[in-house]
């Protein structure tokens, strides 16, 4: 028999990062916590399913699910270009009712996957992970090699995991007689799978690591624990790329991740070091400035007890802060020596969680729209501020996108595309002015007599000339 706990979801991220893939995590919803497990158990599990999306732009789709068949659809999208998309860590409603023999020959991993039975009184959705590949699905729609190839270390990672041969892996409809899908033969893809569980991956060790966090008036903080490791580790020639944690407080201030340590036999270095932030949210919603609590080394010798991070003591690393600044913009060590590469684009993309600096500092933009700086409040996806290269200031709500702008049109011209609204006073000091388009022109004067017409043409003409009236009097 071959069923067995389901993975969690960290588990489910090394596996694949395991296995030479760079997972996108959902968060919104979180993907760890996106799942239909209130509505039945999740595992144990005995297979993978591949599934098509018969459709294009997907990935929205799969996450939510529709009012008939609510989100999540799956465990994991995979996009054209390749792009893996991590959307449940729990039950899915990616499967629907399985045939009783399709669920035997997975249990037992036959060789030969019968012609489904039409009954079907298995839950797919509670026995198998299941992904989503895009595409049309009428045989004519090509797959990518690149997506073909994650589609297969995706399910290779999961059967490694759990000690499963491909025979574990199922298309959708070998296990039901409702559906077609994938649009490729099946055989050839266990085929694929069999080759990649054969290629020699990194062993690597989880370690729970423990933090608690409370206010100073001893209640349960609100935030987040971040763990940036200081490089990758190696064995031999297979490489792993230790990747930044986030791990969110409960509502005793507490949070557990497991992370990646080193020491295994034979892999380098002998230790993994991560640099820790602490992320607090403060009564209103809005995040405080980031605390650097040190660093921690994790090691293989870790594993049976875990690490509660207030009581490990704090090591020499590379400085916390910068650590935390290159995840968060992205760039990552090099896996196989750790080193980071602080190229002339990385540099660019570098951001540092304060600080400050004296003398000139000039940024290099490639066009005159790139951002020099931008500015972004708490947990907000949007800036609510951007300086241009080229001068311009954008600003917006936070919540969307920016809506207004500030930008020179022209020799000592400042312009916007919205409106200018002043609260209290509006002072002119230039020597010329135009309302309503209306050409700049000198203040002009009034003449004439006010006993006649004289005076009036006079200040119509003045009006005018400034754009606040349209003069269609006559004489």
């Amino acid at each position: 028999m071959s069923t067995a706990l389901p993975m969690t979801a960290a588990r489910m991220v090394h596996a694949l990062r395991a296995e030479g893939l760079t997972p996108v995590e959902n968060d919104a919803p979180d993907w760890r916590h996106h799942d239909r497990n209130h509505i039945s158990h999740w595992g144990p599990v005995a297979g993978v399913a591949i599934h098509h999306t018969a459709g294009t732009d997907s990935l929205t789709l799969v996450t939510n699910g529709t009012s008939e068949l609510p989100g999540p659809l799956c465990h994991a999208h995979l996009a054209k270009d390749g792009t893996l998309t991590l959307i449940s860590g729990g039950r899915a409603n990616h499967f629907g009712g399985m045939a009783q023999n399709a669920y035997d020959a997975l249990v037992e991993q036959a060789s030969v996957h019968p012609a489904p039975d039409v009954a079907e009184p298995v839950d797919g959705n509670t026995v198998t992970y299941g992904i989503e590949i895009e595409n049309l699905g009428d045989g004519e729609d090509p797959y990518p090699q690149v997506q073909y190839e994650t589609a297969v270390k995706w399910a290779a990672a999961i059967c490694r995991h759990h000690g499963w041969t491909a025979d574990a892996v199922i298309g959708h409809a070998e296990g039901t007689a409702r559906k077609i899908d994938p649009s490729f033969p099946m055989a050839d893809f266990r085929a694929a799978v069999t080759a990649q569980l054969q290629e020699t991956v990194m062993p690597v060790t989880l370690v729970e690591v423990r933090d608690k966090v409370l206010n100073p008036d001893g209640t349960p903080a609100r935030g987040q624990t971040i763990y940036v490791p200081s490089g990758g580790i190696k064995n031999g020639d297979v490489a792993y790329a230790a990747t930044r944690v986030v791990a969110s407080w409960d509502e005793g201030g507490e949070c557990a991740v497991d992370l990646v340590a080193a020491d295994d036999e034979g892999t380098e270095p002998e230790g993994l070091t991560y640099a820790v932030v602490r992320r607090v949210r403060s009564s209103d919603g809005t995040w405080l400035a980031p605390q650097s609590v040190g660093s921690i080394e994790v090691l293989a010798e870790d594993e049976p007890t875990g690490i509660d991070l207030p009581e490990r003591a704090t090591v020499e690393v590379m400085p916390e802060f910068v650590q935390y600044a290159l995840s968060v913009a992205g760039v990552e060590p090099n896996p196989a020596t750790g080193d980071v590469p602080l190229t002339a684009d990385t540099l660019g993309a570098l951001r540092t969680t304060g600080g400050e600096v004296t003398g000139t500092v000039t940024t290099h933009r490639a066009a005159a729209t790139d951002s020099v700086v931008a500015g972004i409040v708490g947990a907000e996806a949007f800036d609510r501020v951007r300086l241009l290269a080229n001068g311009t200031i954008e600003v917006g709500p936070g919540s969307g996108a920016r809506d207004t702008n500030w930008r020179r049109s022209g020799a000592n011209e400042w312009t916007t595309d919205d409106s200018v609204i002043v609260s209290l006073m509006l002072r002119h000091m230039g020597a010329t002015l135009g309302f309503f388009g209306a050409s700049a022109t000198t203040k002009p004067t009034v003449s004439g007599s006010t006993g006649g017409n004289a005076a009036l043409a006079s200040l119509c003409t003045a009006l005018a000339s400034l754009g606040l009236i349209t003069d269609s009097t006559t004489a």
